[in-house]
Order: structure tokens, then sequence, then C-alpha cells
């Protein structure tokens, strides 16, 4: 008689359950696989910046050697026994260092309140100064644009700016490059950027946007500072031609070579010139869009 050989039911479910495990360990791992490879990259974000604006404040003309004159007491129009003396003191107080005495100016500071990141850079941050429909055409001028890398100035010790710094354009008609109009001059300072304003990190190293970093914008006064064109020709550098005598009694010599500051009329509507902040990076966006006429009351 044959005997049938029976297998024990519990023995084969006990196989099926250890298989089931492995297979089910071998789907976790995959499916952790997939997860862990096609994370989701969620996109950078453009950085924010707050700023906090201080108008009626005043700065020297910093960077304008022809708006300053060297220490001392000195009367106008100089006699010839002072004018090599003058000019020696110009030479080593206004243009090869900063301790003359430089004119002062209105102005108003835009400074920065709050800052998203701690790593935003200088080189990634645009400014502009833009004049809305003042144009012949009526479209937009762009006066100054650069990045505040570029426009950095310590005052006191910078003496020139950097290689790459911004020069003056138009706003409106107006010429910011040239000398106010009169020909036959070849701008020189006047062509920097910073007749407009200049930007004051809070450190040495500027290298990264900090809180307390400030733009200075200057607020033309209505009135010129003592010119350095009248002194100079006395010493034959300028034609005497150059050299010209104020409309207004009591000043008999006013500087006519440049114009400091904001035209005027970008304090008369909100939509006359704006300042932007741009970052340029990535991604590119506006971080500020600021109306000229928050900043000051015109000035005559």
């Amino acid at each position: 008689m044959r005997h049938s050989r029976w297998r024990c039911p519990g023995r084969q479910r006990g196989v099926n359950e250890i298989i089931g495990a492995i297979l089910l360990v071998a789907l976790t791992l995959v499916a952790g696989v997939i997860l862990w490879t096609f994370h989701v990259r969620t996109p950078p974000a453009t950085p924010s910046v707050s700023f906090e604006f201080l108008s009626g404040s005043s700065h020297p003309a910093w960077g304008d050697p022809t708006d300053c004159q060297p220490q001392g007491t000195w009367t106008y129009p100089l006699p010839a026994s002072e004018d090599t003396a003058w000019y020696n003191g110009w030479t080593d107080q206004c243009y090869n260092s900063a301790t003359g005495n430089f004119s002062v100016l209105n102005a108003s500071e835009l400074i920065v309140s709050a800052v998203s990141s701690p790593d935003i850079p200088l080189s990634s941050i645009m400014f502009s100064f833009l004049c809305n429909n003042l144009s012949t055409s009526g479209g937009r001028t762009v006066l100054v644009n650069g990045t505040l890398a570029s426009m950095v100035w310590f005052p006191g010790s910078t003496t020139e700016a950097a290689p790459n710094a911004p020069t003056l354009g138009y706003c409106g008609s107006f010429d910011a490059g040239d000398y106010s109009g009169v020909s036959g001059l070849t701008p020189a300072n006047g062509v920097l950027y910073n007749r407009l304003g200049m930007f004051i990190p809070v450190s040495q190293s500027y290298q990264m946007l900090e809180v307390g970093d400030m733009f200075v914008l200057y607020i033309h006064n209505g009135g010129f500072p003592i010119t350095f064109l009248c002194v100079a020709a006395s010493l034959g550098l300028y034609a005497q031609r150059d050299c010209l005598n104020s409309q207004d009694l009591g000043l008999p010599l006013m500087d006519y070579d440049d114009y400091h500051g904001a035209p005027p009329w970008c304090f008369t509507s909100e939509v006359a010139c704006t300042i932007q902040f741009t970052y340029i990076g990535n991604p590119t966006g506006l971080i500020a869009n600021i109306p000229v006429s928050w900043l000051a009351p015109p000035t005559q």
C-alpha cells in the first residue's frame, strides 16, 4: 500500500510570510530610492531689502576737487601773491587727498533698515535714477545706472572712483555731464556719478549689503560753491574768460562748471523721477521703486 506524504500547512504558511516580508522590504527600498532621487527643488527667491529715508541732511561734495578749497582763510579774488600757496594746498588737500574744505550740499539719505539675507552681494544690486517723460520724445531718460559696488565712496578717505564707476547721463534735456551749457569746455569730474550721490557702506569690506548701508543723494542748493576755475585762471590753467562773475551781488566768484544733485523738477511730482534698486542675480527682480519726490521738497 502506497502511503502519501502530507506537508504541514503551518510550515508552508511560514515560508510564504518570509518571502512576502522580503518583497515588502525590497519594495520599500526601491520606493525610498525613487523618492530620494526625485525630490522637489524649490526655485530661489529674489532677496528683499527695506529702506528708511532721511531728508534735510547735508554732506560735503566728496569726490569733487573743483568744489573744494585748501584749509585756511582765503579772500577772493586771490591776490597774485597767494596763487601758488592756494594751488599747492588745493593739490595736496583736495585732489590728492580729501582733507580740504569741500563745499557742503543739501542731501537726503536712503538707509538700509533690513535685509532678507546676509549674503546679498553689492555687485548684484543695480542703482538706477530714472527721469520719466522728461525728454523731448516723451520717453524715459537715465541719469545714472550702476551697481552699488561700483558707486562706493568712503567720505574723507576715498579720493578716486572705481575703474568701473558709472557716469552721469541725461535727465530729460538736462545733460549732467556737461558744464551747465557753457560752450568750449570739456567735462571733467562732472561726468562721474558722485555729482549726484554715492553709496556709503558700513563696513570697509563692503562686499555684502548690510543694515546701516546708505545711499546719499545730493539735493541741489540753488547756489554754487566757490569755483576752482576762477582761481586756476590766474595761474594760466584756464582762459580768463572761463572765470565769470556771479549775477548775485556780494558773491563775486561763483561756480558754474558743474551741477550737483537731482534736478529740481524731480521733486514736483511722484512720477517725475524714480530711484530703482534691482537685484540682477538669479532670479532678477525689482527690490524697490522710490519716487524722488518722497526724499526732499523742491529747492530753488
